[in-house]
């Protein structure tokens, strides 16, 4: 079993990015300080308690297995968390985004942001990589990802830390993990496990009694692709008004070249007052 190497939150990007593009994942130790670790839970908190366990309105019956049936899920967290929005500017974040997807598109798109509570007596998630939701596009693939799972509370082997397989992300497609090929990315609450679209990893089994495993999910995509979620509908124009200029163009208010649109021109004149 490899170990992923933990690193500082004030890592320099280029540094972050090449050691995911050597192992194809890495643990970033205090990627939240306390006040926003506390802000994001306590934000959310009323989102999970009304939530039951359980894919809702699934758009394939195998994806009801793949997310769970004792996991609470859901998306549009830039709408849900003022907190979120730092995060998604967070500078190791968009620093490995930039060197990491930039050589391949003009700007980078928030792809999904999820909430993901994983609770007792849950199963493991198959390992998968995520940059098959594109399956038409076909190899040699340029980087399509890079994303992160943020502890929202401490991940342990006994509550489901996630699952990564480190070198993945350059093994043949139909190349399976063996077991000793498998780590856990057990990490305090506040830290984040960042890694690239094209690495092996599952939601954790939670075997403990009678815990659950906070974690929240942020990932970015090159920007002419469609993103996972639809991030026009999970989070309403009249809230993206009052963000941050950057956190608008990582929602899809930016066009890509000619690509996203609005009246052959630039979105971002719907979000003028």
């Amino acid at each position: 079993m490899s170990a992923l190497e933990t690193v500082s939150s004030n890592i320099d990007p280029k540094r972050l990015a090449d050691i995911l593009n050597r192992d194809g994942a890495a643990i970033v130790e205090q990627a939240l300080v306390p006040n926003q670790l506390s802000r994001l839970n306590a934000e959310l908190d009323e989102a999970v308690s009304s939530t039951a366990p359980g894919l809702r309105r699934p758009t394939h019956e195998s994806m009801v297995e793949f997310y769970g049936t004792r996991t609470i899920r859901f998306d549009g967290l830039p709408a849900r968390s003022r907190t979120f929005q730092e995060v998604m500017l967070l500078p190791f974040m968009v620093g490995v985004a930039d060197e990491l997807l930039l050589s391949n598109c003009e700007d980078y798109l928030l792809n999904t942001a999820q909430l993901i509570q994983i609770g007792s007596g849950e199963s493991l998630q198959s390992l998968h990589r995520d940059e098959d939701a594109w399956p038409f596009v076909q190899p040699p693939k340029p980087q399509l990802e890079v994303e992160a799972m943020f502890a929202l509370s401490d991940f342990t082997a006994a509550n489901g830390a996630t699952r990564v397989v480190p070198g993945s992300h350059t093994w043949p497609a139909d190349r399976q993990a063996l077991e000793e090929e498998i780590t856990q990315a057990e990490m305090v609450a506040g830290s984040a496990l960042v890694y690239l679209g094209s690495t092996l990893h599952g939601g954790g089994a939670n075997r403990s009694a009678d815990e659950s495993r906070r974690g929240m999910f942020l990932g970015y995509v090159v920007g002419w692709l469609r993103t996972e979620e639809n991030t026009y509908l999970t989070v309403p124009i009249d809230y993206v008004k009052t963000m941050p200029q950057r956190v608008q163009e990582l929602l899809g208010y930016k066009a890509h070249g000619a690509i996203g649109v609005v009246d052959v021109g630039s979105p971002m004149v719907l979000l003028e007052s």
